[in-house]
């Protein structure tokens, strides 16, 4: 969208809608925290500056309940999101295995590293690999 590049708010936002269906706004956001337990707050003003980009763009359909707007993803959104984000997980998958790998053989040596947080993310990653696990294999 801008420029020709896709933000990770951007895929995050579509990978949220595809996963949960249509959301307000709010909704959206309060997930994003969620999901980076508040390490990374985008401003609310933001996303819905994004949000009403998306819709300009056909990206997302924005429809008003109210004074809320609900938000869900187009099939030109679906698309977006293929392209998109298939250059992203091609880029860092092996990054990410990579950094973990080199964790892992570090908390060998230090049992008490790696946190419970991490722990329940990994099982959370890990769950969804086993999942889909027909689509990787």
């Amino acid at each position: 969208m801008h420029q020709g590049r896709c933000s990770f708010l951007e895929l995050l936002i579509l990978a949220i809608l595809i996963s949960e269906g249509g959301l307000y706004g709010y909704a959206l956001y309060k997930r994003i925290l969620s999901i980076t337990q508040m390490h990374w707050k985008p401003s609310i003003g933001t996303i819905y500056r994004l949000l009403n980009d998306m819709a300009d763009e056909g990206i997302v359909l924005k429809s008003a309940r109210g004074r809320k707007h609900s938000y869900s993803i187009t099939p030109k959104g679906l698309e977006y999101f293929i392209r998109n984000s298939r250059t992203l997980l091609t880029r860092k998958a092996g990054v990410l295995a990579t950094v973990l790998e080199a964790y892992f053989r570090i908390a060998e040596q230090e049992p008490g590293i790696v946190t419970d947080d991490l722990k329940e993310r990994l099982r959370a990653l890990k769950s969804v690999l086993e999942k889909h696990r027909e689509l990787i294999e």
